[in-house]
């Protein structure tokens, strides 16, 4: 049986935002059993929780009324990956950090804080049958398991991401096959993004670029971009507010559909029982 955990220690992360390029400020601090993951800014509490998600486009902003924090996913994962499930995060600022554009950073500055074992046991959730959801040429099945796996495909025609596939099997090695995968975009992407006010932080020591001929920029691993969907599914399912058993099938997804299939989940209560 997997148990709660928080962190001992108090620590502080500065760095810039993905779209906003501003600084943002980040605060650690350890929080009870049952408390969950919860943002703080403006005195505000932000649960980070699916009914919070205010946007879902290239990118997650959960918010509250007026207060709003955008890109949470990569720093969702990281502490979805480790099994983190009760903390406070203070932040002054727009948006998480990008950092290096994984979150491999995110795992380092949560093991320095040295996570720290609860009494209370992690909230599971077990499917009691097959769900499914769609969103534009993406594809999401979740089939009943009493493990927790996701199998990954992506698919970008006219670009050397024509097929990628990955198969995660196991939460504990986490930071050893997914956590380093840097979020990525295309060449043909670049103008019309910057046009919108987006990407205003992105650098090549940020993201993988891919251009017409193949990767700008050299890939921690051949099949990067693939594990980097993964870790975006990890961050968007930790919304769903405890661990989930399923063997989940991914085909060329993104943030909107992991979200309805999140809600949907909730909704229909296709779960045996939690605790």
């Amino acid at each position: 049986m997997n148990f709660q955990r928080t962190i001992k220690k108090e620590i502080k992360i500065r760095g810039y935002g993905l779209h906003s390029g501003k600084e943002s400020e980040l605060t650690f601090l350890r929080a009870p059993e049952n408390t969950g993951i919860v943002f703080i800014k403006n005195d505000e509490k932000i649960p980070a929780l699916v009914d919070y998600v205010v946007d879902t486009h290239r990118g997650v902003t959960l918010g509250k009324e007026n207060i709003k924090i955008m890109t949470v996913e990569h720093l969702l994962s990281a502490i979805y990956g480790l099994r983190v499930s009760n903390l406070f995060i203070f932040i002054k600022g727009e948006e998480i950090p990008i950092l290096d554009g994984s979150s491999l950073p995110w795992v380092n500055i949560i093991k320095n804080a040295d996570i720290l074992n609860q009494d209370f046991p992690l909230k599971m959730y077990t499917l009691e049958r097959s769900i499914f959801e769609r969103e534009g040429k993406g594809l999401m099945i979740l089939f009943p398991s009493s493990s927790f796996s996701i199998t990954s495909v992506i698919s970008f025609p006219n670009t050397i991401l024509y097929w990628q596939k990955y198969i995660f099997k196991n939460l504990d090695n986490y930071e050893k096959e997914i956590a380093f995968a840097r979020t990525f975009g295309f060449w043909y992407e670049i103008e019309e993004l910057r046009e919108k006010g987006l990407i205003k932080g992105a650098s090549l020591e940020s993201a993988l670029l891919i251009g017409a001929n193949g990767y700008e920029n050299e890939p921690r691993i051949f099949n990067e971009p693939v594990r980097h969907k993964i870790l975006d599914i990890l961050g968007d399912f930790s919304l769903l507010g405890g661990y989930l058993k399923a063997n989940v099938y991914s085909f060329s997804s993104g943030h909107t559909l992991h979200i309805k299939i999140i809600k949907k989940l909730l909704h229909e209560k296709v779960f045996k029982g939690e605790f």
